[in-house]
């Protein structure tokens, strides 16, 4: 019995610590908000948090990009064909429904009709991107011109006013008057393009695998990067608890006393969170007991240690290494598919971001007294599933897609900001729904390419992609 509960324990003991820290983190931020803190006062108290990001953000780059080369050069084109189009399917349909399942939710619940509002809204954005540019921009990111620059970079479309003279003829009169224009520059934006570095680390692994022996040199230091990354992040992880209860002190002590806020978005906040739970909770595990017939839930448990790095950090890219190891040590899964579709997966994989995107437009249009048309409706869907692919993977984020979709259906983007002061919890909850997407984006695509993966390429491959992420 005492083995049996040290052998458990040892097993646990970084999801135990992590739960502590996340504790100590509430404790502390909750006993600390009687006092009016300065901003460098909360600076300190999540430095530590912030060097936990900062080390982690620091090997997504590198992780991603061996990973993707590794495991992509091991299949051959065959199978890597069929991985990509499940996966994508997947992922595209993955984004959409969630997206009707918030305008259901909405026209059900009705969550804006109950807010009452007597001050005028404040301005949060003063300037409105197109549509189009949103796209043209994602499509852009997924051909990058320079590899080196993607690390850093992304593209995006930026708009000036441009100011010209135009010299006009009246009754024998001619007189100069000025006109304002607005004007597209194609600039760039700080952030790295993930999704542009997955196509590109995605080709060289296909020609890797097409070379044979001529890119077998090239494939081994990928390897051997890749195995040198997750020792390294083997050491890192150690330092979960005490980042997380950093960053969640911070968080909650920097928090403004917001009763009255939650009074009046109660239905909006309650409409999200049920959106949330039935996506995570209902949705992923249908689907995952259709394809077993076992008890998803058990898979969802597995997963315990992503979700406490994803809930505290909002990123499911920085709880990547977890995922991994929850999905290839715990639940044997291919390393293969793994490590091919859970990058790309962390990069285009949005289905809480779509959800919450739905939810917040819609309970916008009922805040300004718009009527729920179904064109409305079905333009809210596409604008959500497409905005969210282009969706910058920092905090907040998606408010930036909110006030593009408002504009489209034009409502005056300062209405959006109520929603402000509630990002920072939504935010966690939907990061929490796309990481259970990604993982069961990886059993979809493993149990129907199965079949493709060759076994002789496993074994020979065996050897190499059997690094285990254990903590």
């Amino acid at each position: 019995m005492a083995q049996s509960c040290k052998q458990c324990l040892n097993t646990n003991l970084l999801v135990i610590l992590t739960l502590l820290g996340g504790a100590v983190g509430l404790s502390v931020g909750f006993s600390l908000r009687k006092w009016t803190l300065t901003k460098d006062t909360l600076l300190w108290i999540g430095i530590l948090g912030e060097m936990y990001i900062r080390m982690l953000k620091m090997m997504i780059v590198p992780l991603m990009v061996s990973s993707i080369i590794t495991a992509t050069a091991s299949l051959d084109l065959k199978a890597n064909g069929k991985i990509s189009v499940v996966c994508l399917v997947y992922t595209m349909v993955c984004n959409f429904l969630p997206s009707i399942l918030g305008c259901i939710l909405c026209v059900i619940i009705e969550p804006g009709k109950s807010v009452h509002i007597s001050k005028e809204f404040t301005s949060v954005h003063d300037k409105s991107t197109e549509t189009q540019d949103i796209f043209a921009d994602l499509l852009r990111n997924v051909f990058p011109d320079n590899l080196i620059v993607s690390t850093f970079e992304q593209a995006h479309t930026k708009y000036r006013i441009a100011e010209r003279n135009l010299s006009l003829v009246k009754n024998e009169s001619s007189f100069i008057t000025m006109i304002k224009e607005k004007e597209k520059i194609l600039g760039s934006a700080n952030g790295t393009n993930i999704i542009g570095l997955i196509i590109a680390s995605s080709i060289f692994g296909m020609a890797t695998s097409a070379t044979k022996e001529h890119g077998k040199a090239f494939y081994n230091f990928f390897t051997s990067a890749t195995c040198v990354i997750l020792q390294m992040l083997r050491w890192l992880i150690w330092f979960t608890p005490v980042g997380v209860a950093s960053l969640l002190a911070r968080t909650v002590a920097s928090s403004a006393d917001t009763s009255d806020e939650f009074r009046h978005l109660g239905m909006f906040i309650a409409t999200g969170l049920l959106g949330f739970a039935l996506w995570s909770l209902a949705v992923v595990p249908l689907v995952y007991f259709i394809i077993y017939r076992t008890n998803p839930f058990h898979f969802l448990f597995t997963l315990i240690e992503p979700v406490l790095i994803t809930f505290a950090t909002c990123s499911t890219a920085i709880a990547m290494p977890e995922t991994l190891h929850s999905l290839e040590v715990i639940n044997k899964l291919d390393k293969r598919v793994t490590r091919f579709v859970v990058p790309l997966s962390a990069s285009i994989g949005r289905s809480g971001t779509c959800l919450y995107i739905s939810i917040s437009c819609l309970f916008v249009v009922q805040l300004v007294g718009m009527e729920l048309t179904f064109t409305r409706l079905v333009l809210v869907c596409i604008l959500s599933t497409i905005s969210a692919l282009a969706n910058p993977p920092v905090t907040g984020a998606s408010l930036v897609n909110i006030i593009i979709i408002l504009t489209a259906l034009d409502i005056p983007p300062e209405a959006a900001s109520l929603l402000y002061a509630f990002d920072w919890l939504l935010d966690r909850f939907r990061s929490i729904a796309n990481l259970f997407s990604h993982a069961l984006c990886v059993v979809v695509t493993y149990e129907l390419s199965k079949s493709a993966l060759s076994e002789e390429s496993q074994e020979v491959t065996e050897n190499i992609l059997n690094t285990e992420i254990t903590v």
